[in-house]
Order: structure tokens, then C-alpha cells, then sequence
């Protein structure tokens, strides 16, 4: 039995492992790096790969490896890598993050993709309100559930949820002839749901492993003030609802909507504030698809507390683009003249795009809350980005203010996870710290991009 890291190995994410046994071939989550095209295309304004020819760019500058076998012959057809029938059995998926599932669409639909029924459910969402950059499938998936195991040859997976930023998040325990394997995906135990961590752990204990593969996002002490303070999500929403409160005028919200946790925190803040909750229809179906895998998701239609805003208020109809999927939420709509009525009663969530509604708004007054890793905001490469949110915010007159939990465990979470597990071996991923894990067990295996690990 071996493994090879084709991504995922001293970085974090990226998350690309071959396992092979006897029989048997399947990666563990096919994701990309977040530094793909670092110092080839990053620099330049108007220069990305070209996606016209597939692969042919990303295999110059080693951005996706080259491995036969695995990728279809659509994506192959301008490179110099032949396409050759599948060699690979399954492609198991932990959740559906860009950085391990990203890179699926590449994949020859001959490869079955292992999903689970609540992540194919929220990425056919996600599909559907991003259309301009989808993040799909090769067409071949096959959905699973927690707690249900399948084979495939001559190994056994039981798929068992975990707890991270997005619901639908899975690890797997593998049963092989040659041993068991525990692979965590991406998990955390600060969350509302820290049981579903323990599950897995549980379950593996009770397998009995021989050999965990287990991230470290966060096992080195962060710069990020955030999680210095070992915030988690009720923190959050407890801090959420205790700056509605403080502010003066319009509170607004910045995070990604795929953090449905956050959603609820939010809904959860406003409601207790006695605020309404302004969201556009993508928030909305959001929320309505993830339903039955996030308990406590408010009702999105006919809801004195969330409203839907009517983006396009001084557009003509004939000129606005109707999407299909935001009918239902537009029915009942609310636009900029009912929020300046109404500042002080609101709270609106705003993604980047949405920057510009403020031009209509004119709040003059408010709080601005970003609810993100300071990641996004800090360091040269984001300099720009920062100044530009300081001159919208400085603008309008808001106060900004930073609010944000992790979606990975800290160091104690690891060794809680290790510990509980109790493997023979621990093989860290999705780590920038890998040396980390040897204060935590006495018998650690680093891997190396492409390098081969005989277990």
C-alpha cells in the first residue's frame, strides 16, 4: 500500500492524494492550490491561462500535474499528454471548497466522483447563483451519506461527517487489506456542530487505525487576531449581535454566504437586535437548499425579519436581468429608498460586489463588518483590495470592525483528533507546519509533493 501527494503536502490545501493498495486506486480530494499561477500570472492584469486549450497552460508552468489516465480527453487535446483509458478507481471528496474539489471538472468521466448528498445539493446551489464561475463536476458522480459505507475493489469507506465552514464536510475511514486508513478532511471543533468532529473520531477509534491523515491548517500559532482569541461560532453571533446594537445607523455584513453557519449567526443577531435582515436572492436560496443540513435557518418568505433587496430599482424592467432562481425571492422585494427610511433598523449583508448600493443608500453614518480571515485584508498582495474598502468605508462614514471564527481546528484541536484517533501513524496534509504533528505523536511521516510513501 502506498501514497503519493500530488498537492496538499506542505501547503495548505491544494489536497490531491493517490492512495493505492493491492487492487485499488482512488485520490482523496482532487483540489486546487491557492498559490496556482503565483509569480507566472499573478502579477499581470490581463494575463491568465488559456482555457480554450485545457490543460496545455497549466501543465507548462507545473500548476496541475501531469498524471495519465485521470483527466479527460477534452482537457487533454492541446497538450503534449496523451489521453489513455482511466487508471484510477474513484475520486473520494471531503467537501466542496475549491482547494479539494476544485479541479474535478478535468477529471475523465469514466472516474466516478464519491460526493456527499448534502455537498452535491449545496454546490448544484452555488452553481446555479454563480453560473459565471461554476465549480463542477466531470458528470459521474456518486452521492453517499454519512455512516453509509461503500466498497470499492478491494476497500471499504465509511464516510463520516465532520465540522467545518461549509455543511456537507466528510472524512473518511478507509478499510484496506493492508491496513486501515483515517483521512480528516477539514474539520474543527468550534463550530455549532463540534459532535460531528467526534463522531468521526469515534468511529475511527472503534475501526482502529493504523495510519490518520489529518490537516494542520491552524496548528501553529496565527497572526490572525480573530483566532488568537480563540474565537468560535456563538462568539460570533454573540459579537455580531453586540455591535448591531453599538452602531449608529446601518450595520452592513461581508462574508461569503457559503459559510452557512455565519448565515444563521447573522439572521440569529439581527432578530435579537430587533433589526430586519436586508440579503439578496442568492442568500436566500442559499439558505433554502442548505435547510436540511443546517438546522435553525430562517424562513425566507414571509419573514417580517428578512427582507430580499431589489438591486435594480432605477433600472427599467425591460433591461434588468431576470434569473430564474431569484423569482420566487423577488416577489416581495424592498430597494434603496426603503433602507435610507429605515438605517437605523437594518442590517444588510453586502459581498464586494454590492459595494455600490451604498451610492443609493447614502448611509452618512454605520458600522461595517467584515467577517472574514484578516488573510484576505493583510499582507502586500492584498494592499490593494484594503485601501480601496478603506475609501468606500471612510466615504459613507462607517466604522469598520472585524468579526470572524475559523473554519479549521488550532493546535489543541489537532492533538484532540490525534489522540482520540490513536493511530500507529500520522501523515499530516494541508499544512504549512508539518513538524508540528512530531510534538504530538512519536511516529510522524511528511510527505513531499510527488513523492511516494510506502506505508
Amino acid at each position: 500500500m502506498k501514497i503519493i501527494p500530488y498537492g496538499g503536502a506542505g501547503e495548505i490545501g491544494g489536497n490531491k492524494i493517490l492512495l493505492e493498495t493491492g487492487r485499488t486506486r482512488v485520490f482523496l480530494d482532487f483540489g486546487v492550490p491557492f498559490d496556482r499561477g503565483e509569480g507566472i500570472y499573478s502579477g499581470f492584469d490581463y494575463l491568465d491561462p488559456r482555457d480554450k486549450l485545457g490543460l496545455r497552460d497549466y501543465f507548462e508552468f507545473d500548476m496541475v500535474p501531469q498524471i495519465p489516465g485521470v483527466y479527460c480527453g477534452e482537457a487533454l487535446k492541446y497538450t503534449k499528454l496523451k489521453y489513455t483509458a482511466p487508471k484510477f478507481d474513484a475520486i473520494l471528496i471531503s467537501h466542496i471548497h475549491c482547494d479539494h474539489f476544485g479541479d474535478v471538472a478535468d477529471v475523465d468521466p469514466k472516474i466516478p466522483v464519491y460526493l456527499g448528498h448534502g455537498a452535491r445539493k449545496l454546490n448544484d446551489a452555488f452553481n446555479t447563483i454563480y453560473s459565471s464561475f461554476k465549480s463542477e463536476d466531470n458528470g459521474n458522480v456518486v452521492e453517499f451519506k454519512s455512516g453509509k459505507s461503500f466498497k470499492i475493489k478491494d476497500i471499504e469507506v465509511m464516510p463520516v461527517h465532520t465540522d467545518h465552514s461549509i455543511p456537507g464536510a466528510y472524512g473518511f475511514i478507509i478499510k484496506t487489506p493492508e491496513g486501515n486508513i483515517a483521512y480528516t478532511g477539514d474539520y474543527r471543533f468550534h463550530g455549532f456542530k463540534p459532535e460531528m468532529t467526534q463522531d468521526f473520531i469515534d468511529e475511527a477509534k472503534k475501526t482502529g487505525i493504523d495510519y490518520l491523515i489529518t490537516e494542520g491548517t491552524r496548528i501553529k500559532a496565527s497572526t490572525d487576531v480573530d483566532f488568537r482569541k480563540k474565537m468560535n461560532e456563538a462568539d460570533v453571533e454573540n459579537q455580531f449581535l453586540d455591535t448591531i446594537k453599538k452602531s449608529r445607523g446601518i450595520t452592513c455584513m461581508q462574508f461569503s454566504f457559503r459559510n452557512v453557519d455565519r448565515v444563521r449567526s447573522l439572521y440569529n443577531a439581527a432578530k435579537k437586535a430587533g433589526k430586519v435582515l436586508i440579503c439578496n436572492p442568492g442568500f436566500a436560496y442559499t439558505i433554502d437548499n442548505a435547510r436540511e443540513l443546517v438546522s435553525g435557518l430562517p424562513e425566507t418568505l414571509n419573514n417580517p425579519n428578512l427582507k430580499i433587496f431589489n438591486k435594480n430599482a432605477d433600472i427599467p424592467d425591460d433591461e434588468k436581468r431576470h434569473l430564474h432562481y431569484a423569482a420566487p425571492y423577488e416577489e416581495k422585494t424592498v430597494d434603496y429608498k426603503w433602507v435610507k427610511k429605515n438605517l437605523n433598523d437594518v442590517v444588510m449583508f453586502m459581498s464586494a460586489s454590492e459595494l455600490s448600493q451604498l451610492i443609493d443608500i447614502q448611509p452618512g453614518k454605520g458600522t461595517f463588518v467584515y467577517s472574514m480571515s484578516e488573510h484576505y485584508i493583510e499582507g502586500e498582495e492584498h494592499e490593494d483590495y484594503k485601501a480601496c474598502l478603506e475609501n468606500w468605508l471612510n466615504h459613507f462614514g462607517l466604522n469598520f470592525a472585524q468579526i470572524h471564527c475559523s473554519g479549521h481546528t488550532d493546535a489543541q484541536g489537532v492533538k484532540r483528533m490525534i489522540d482520540g484517533v490513536a493511530p500507529k501513524c500520522v501523515i499530516p496534509v494541508h499544512t504549512q507546519n508539518p513538524e508540528e504533528f512530531k510534538k504530538m505523536h512519536g511516529n510522524v511521516i511528511l510527505m513531499e509533493r510527488g513523492k511516494e510513501i510506502k506505508l
